[in-house]
């Protein structure tokens, strides 16, 4: 069907699913574009080559990080093979605009404004860290903040992973008072029983503490697939080694937690992640270094290559394999806060095209980064994964019966309020419910007999009450064709028609979509 309202060809295919016995809903697409014509490109050629990006920092015998180097002083290898730079960006080129004076970053709609500067992410571990040190690790957040500019050289999102969902305590920004008021108003959201158990004398792991985990990191590399810089998530807290469910793991299940280790560490690498694990548990030092500093007798830096994990299941491999590292035994956490965002800040972008294109030898590639210069330390992630993630569909079928990664990527992006970036979504209400619009050049269209395109997404959609109590869920698998002549423009989107029913009191609707080939998420708040 000819659409020269918007000056695109569609087929659309109308997908019916009911979730969690919820209501039925049916639903169809149709695809929106600016007005006005646009020249179908004739004979343009399109050639797709993999670009690896990788963040390199370079520190000195002191810890301090070298900013002065240029492209010739790096060589890269890709297993064992040299390959050819071809971007590099010195750290001068992830710089604030206006020096990061100016206070320009106010929530997740600001980030644009920032281009391929890096940003912060603080995590506050409250599934896994004891009560006394979860409280000694706020009150060294408090004075790191204190320590801070009133307007932060990077853009900072908090949150708390905590025991029943991710919690935002602050959208992105630059406002060190806002963090701070964040910081002494949130209540934290624990397990109890793991408090009761460590007032006994018992283990302090959390008895969900490793699947908990996993999908608080899995949200987050997520949420942030789509902002095109750097980000350093800064993970205070103990993390998962001492979780009960990681410590009485039977053989048998083994295998599938490294399995899904290795899942949410490919997703951490694609979407430019680097992590560092500040753990307040720990021997404490009587001596404080100087926050320029570091002790490398208290960093943590090796670990199991990525692509052979053996029984390496702890935290650090994924700080390791990201190229961030793991922080333990001090009393200055603080300092240490104030040293890796700053050392986030002060790293090389390189960019290159693998000489061996093919995915056939082995699913990872090893990459190693030297600099010409022997006593200078070079850290950055330890290599990729050439495979995409597996991506499942909503399970025709109760709760209690959804595919792990439903729940790890779905309902657990439903539950937060968390800004997820790798697909441009939007909600607008209709006569018979919502439409909701997906910007088209963040979906995966797929070649088709006779020329069309086919692009295929869940939508989940969660009503919550003023209390933030779940009243209602609804979700539909649809797809979009276009045809082979359609020119998809910048800020071309596809418009989803979805009904359904809004129960009374609804304050906020949550809109989540997840495109079936990537698994890239997008989502919107969206009012009754």
């Amino acid at each position: 069907m000819l659409m020269k309202r918007f000056g695109l060809h569609r087929r659309s295919r109308p997908a019916i699913l009911c979730l969690a016995g919820f209501a039925t809903v049916a639903v169809g697409a149709q695809v929106q574009a600016p007005q006005g014509d646009q020249a179908n490109p004739a004979g343009t050629l399109s050639v797709t080559s993999r670009l690896v990006v990788i963040d390199v920092v370079v520190l000195d015998r002191n810890g301090k990080p070298v900013t002065n180097l240029n492209q010739s002083q790096f060589t890269v290898t890709e297993d064992s093979a040299t390959q050819t730079i071809r971007n590099f960006d010195a750290p001068s080129a992830h710089a604030m605009p206006s020096g990061g004076a100016a206070d320009l970053v106010h929530s997740v709609v600001d980030l644009p404004k920032i281009g391929q500067a890096p940003i912060d992410i603080l995590v506050l571990d409250e599934v896994n860290t004891p009560f006394h040190q979860l409280a000694y690790a706020r009150q060294m957040l408090q004075k790191y903040l204190k320590a801070q500019p009133e307007v932060l050289p990077v853009p900072t999102l908090f949150v708390a992973a905590g025991y029943t969902r991710m919690i935002v305590l602050h959208d992105y920004t630059q406002s060190r008072a806002d963090l701070l008021e964040s910081v002494q108003k949130h209540t934290a959201d624990l397990d109890f029983t793991q408090i009761v158990n460590t007032l006994n004398g018992g283990a302090g792991g959390s008895e969900n503490g490793l699947v908990k985990t996993l999908g608080a990191m899995a949200q987050i590399a997520q949420s942030v697939a789509g902002i095109p810089g750097r980000k350093n998530v800064i993970w205070v807290g103990a993390g998962y080694n001492k979780a009960y469910d990681l410590t009485h793991i039977s053989e048998a299940d083994h295998d599938k937690v490294l399995a899904a280790i290795k899942q949410v560490t490919n997703r951490m690498l694609q979407a430019r992640v680097t992590l560092y694990i500040i753990d307040p548990a720990g021997p404490v030092r009587a001596d404080t270094p100087t926050e320029d500093t570091i002790d490398p007798s208290n960093v943590s830096t090796s670990g199991g290559d990525i692509g052979d994990f053996g029984d390496n299941m702890g935290m650090n491999t994924f700080a390791n394999n990201t190229g961030g590292r793991v922080i333990t035994g001090r009393n200055d956490l603080d300092a240490q806060v104030a040293q890796v965002t700053r050392e986030g800040t002060e790293y090389y972008t390189l960019a290159y095209v693998p000489s061996d294109e093919s995915d056939a030898a082995q699913p990872f590639r090893k990459i190693r980064v030297t600099v010409n210069d022997p006593g200078l330390r070079v850290i950055t992630r330890q290599g990729y994964f050439t495979s995409d993630n597996p991506v499942s569909r909503v399970a025709l079928a109760p709760k209690a019966k959804q595919t792990n990664d439903v729940k790890f990527d779905l309902m657990s992006a439903a539950r937060t309020t968390m800004a997820y970036t790798a697909l441009h979504t939007d909600a607008k209400r209709s006569k018979t419910g919502y439409a909701v619009l997906v910007n088209a050049n963040d979906l995966k269209f797929a070649e088709q007999p006779g020329g069309s395109r086919l692009a295929e997404v869940t939508i989940l959609a969660v009503c919550y009450n003023v209390k933030g109590k779940e009243t209602a869920q609804h979700a539909a698998e649809m797809q979009e064709e276009l045809a082979a002549s359609d020119v998809l423009k910048p800020d071309s989107r596809v418009s989803f028609a979805f009904p359904m029913s809004v129960p009374p009191f609804t304050q906020r609707v949550r809109f989540v979509v997840r495109d079936a080939a990537t698994g890239a998420i997008g989502a919107v708040n969206a009012k009754p």
